[in-house]
């Protein structure tokens, strides 16, 4: 029997990332961190199915930024004229007080990346809009145009496949990029003046009723308890 992830509710689901991200942006402890990394990660896995692939792509892709900042935060660290000397490279001293600042800056910024893009690809937006719509009165006219936004993303991509071909068979020749943008936007203010019209004529744009309703329940689950309790014990050691 195959294990079928709990159903959840998108907006539960939403604010769930902000109970991860705000405090990692608070805290300063490098530990605390990532064991908020860790409990996201499982929430995830439990209430939704990922590509690893894709997290793998991420990881690689922050490699160079991260080693960017590090280097830069070890050379430019301020206040670290008196600290401590751990080592020296080349002539070059590293200090105690540039290395930790260093060091603190990657891993936040690595374990914002990472809870960010976990929940961005387990949450699924038309159910979000959905959400949005029936549990905080978000207006129906602004919901359905951003339904129609995402749904626009498929059709400019066939779009700009259909432009390029033309292009080429028209020049034989691969056409610059930059060169298809104004047929791109030309393509999609054709697209967002056919939306709204279908909108206006099927009355979307007006209050209704909805055939699924999404219930907002509140989730209970031992980690939003433990990540408070971490972050009421660092907030006591400073």
């Amino acid at each position: 029997m195959k294990f079928r992830p709990p159903q959840l509710n998108e907006l539960t689901l939403f604010f769930l990332t902000f109970i991860y991200l705000v405090p990692v942006l608070l805290s300063e402890n490098i530990l605390l961190n990532f064991l908020l990394l860790i409990l996201a990660f499982i929430n995830i896995i439990f209430f939704r199915k990922i590509r690893f692939k894709h997290l793998g792509l991420l990881v690689l892709f922050l490699i160079i930024p991260l080693i960017s900042l590090f280097v830069t935060v070890l050379i430019y660290a301020k206040g670290a004229e008196n600290s401590p000397i751990l080592a020296e490279i080349f002539g070059f001293e590293i200090k105690q007080i540039a290395f930790n600042n260093a060091l603190f800056l990657v891993s936040r910024t690595f374990c914002l990346s990472m809870i960010s893009f976990l929940f961005l690809l387990s949450i699924r937006y038309d159910a979000l809009v959905f959400a949005l719509m029936q549990n905080l009165k978000l207006p129906v006219s602004v919901g359905y145009s951003l339904l129609a936004t995402f749904n626009a993303f498929a059709h400019l991509k066939e779009e700009f496949s259909r432009i390029r071909l033309a292009y080429k068979m028209r020049f034989l020749k691969k056409v610059f990029p930059l060169k298809l943008l104004m047929p791109m936007l030309v393509s999609a203010s054709r697209f967002a003046y056919s939306a709204g019209l279908s909108m206006e004529s099927r009355g979307l744009n007006k209050q209704k009723t909805f055939l699924e309703l999404v219930r907002c329940v509140p989730i209970r689950n031992i980690e939003k308890g433990k990540i408070l309790c971490f972050f009421a014990k660092n907030a006591e050691r400073k």
